[in-house]
């Protein structure tokens, strides 16, 4: 039995190899491709997580410290100007 015979093929051996070698080559080279594409799309996602993260802390800061200056500006509305100006008396008659 020779080795021609013991082949399913029946283009030359050197077809075969070039052809065999360069669908390797090829499939190899998509494969690192999508893992390169993968990794840099994980880090992208963690980078953009971590953005909205501190966005939305941020956010949650200043709602905090707003309603906290809102609550203080409306228990001294309560407690009547604290300030220079003294409110105008209501029972004012203006003449001309």
């Amino acid at each position: 039995m020779s080795s021609a015979d013991s082949l399913p093929y029946r283009s030359p051996v050197s077809k075969l190899l070039r052809f065999f070698r360069q669908s390797r080559d090829n499939w190899k080279g998509k494969c690192k491709a999508a893992k390169r594409e993968n990794k840099s799309l994980k880090t992208r996602l963690a980078k953009m997580t971590e953005s909205r993260d501190r966005w939305k802390a941020q956010a949650r800061s200043l709602r905090e410290s707003l309603q906290t200056e809102s609550v203080s500006a409306g228990e001294k509305a309560k407690k009547g100007s604290s300030g220079p100006f003294r409110p105008l008396p209501t029972c004012v008659t203006w003449q001309r």
